[in-house]
């Protein structure tokens, strides 16, 4: 079943914020209340697809990050080796560990949910919506600092990241305000068209999955959203149904090979097909636009 103009356009309509911004409203004031994280220094932000603004209607849960400052972790590849010596010298030693941070994170939300409510996952910590709310996955991590220079005056400069320790696994390091601050700019620059594009490709995966073109779960909204970033600006055309197929045509005319050298994620930190810690495969990834292609 073809796509009609009129859900084209109905597709660019983002999910309602208000249940959303309930719940992240509601976490903060669980972890303003906690008097042991008032000793360290921390902040909380949305990061994914509501602090984005790209979701849509459907969309279920939240991702809330809440980063200790206090303690961070430096990463000084980039440094050429005077800057990293000097780095090295004044690196002081952290006061809390990450394992001690979640184990507060985890605690201030018991104390104003209940244990009922709140449930351990690997990476984050689940809060269970109710009404009004939606579900919060609160990811407690630290500060990760990706250093670009680290002169012998003035000010160090560097990429802001998050590093979470999972229960299991290694260390994930992401850029959620760098993937925001990029997909701002790049809606700006495409006459705020670059994100109801994405609400639209997100959409016509619901209907690739419903159709039985694409496997559930096997096009994550992340994955998606970065692709459409690495699209040229000059086609985000004005008229929402030529945009959408102009988009994904550029998308299917990439080969496997120009998707893997090419492809940032949006945080232009990582390459999406290299070394982003979602370990997205580029051949499947050329799959799911050839999907998404025959569903228009």
């Amino acid at each position: 079943m073809t796509t009609t103009d009129t859900e084209r356009r109905n597709w660019t309509t983002p999910g309602t914020q208000d249940a959303a911004q309930n719940t992240y409203t509601s976490v903060k004031a669980a972890l303003d209340r906690s008097a042991a994280l008032r000793d360290l220094r921390w902040e909380v932000f949305l990061q994914g697809s509501y602090a984005n603004a790209t979701n849509t209607r459907g969309d279920s849960d939240v991702d809330v990050i809440v980063m200790l400052t206090s303690t961070m972790y430096p990463d000084i590849s980039r440094l050429p080796p005077a800057d990293r010596d000097r780095e090295l010298r004044d690196r002081g030693a952290g006061t809390t560990s990450a394992s001690r941070f979640r184990t507060l994170v985890h605690q201030a939300l018991v104390d104003y949910y209940g244990t009922r409510r709140v449930h351990p996952k690997n990476k984050c910590l689940r809060v269970d919506k109710t009404a009004g709310y939606v579900d919060a996955d609160v990811v407690p991590t630290l500060q990760h600092r990706l250093y670009t220079s680290y002169p012998a005056y003035g000010q160090p400069t560097w990429i802001e990241g998050v590093a979470i320790d999972p229960l299991h696994g290694s260390r994930i390091v992401n850029y959620p305000k760098e993937h925001i601050k990029n997909g701002r700019d790049k809606n700006k620059r495409c006459s705020e068209r670059y994100k109801p594009t994405v609400r639209q490709i997100k959409n016509l995966r619901k209907r690739a999955v419903a159709t039985g073109l694409l496997t559930d779960g096997i096009a994550p909204g992340y994955l998606l959203e970065c692709m459409t970033y690495n699209v040229p600006d000059s086609y985000f055309l004005t008229d929402d149904s030529a945009r959408l197929s102009a988009v994904l045509a550029w998308l299917n005319n990439q080969s496997v090979a120009t998707l893997t050298s090419t492809f940032t994620s949006g945080d232009e930190v990582h390459r999406l097909f290299v070394d982003d810690p979602g370990h997205h495969s580029a051949a499947t990834a050329s799959q799911i636009l050839a999907a998404l292609g025959r569903t228009l």
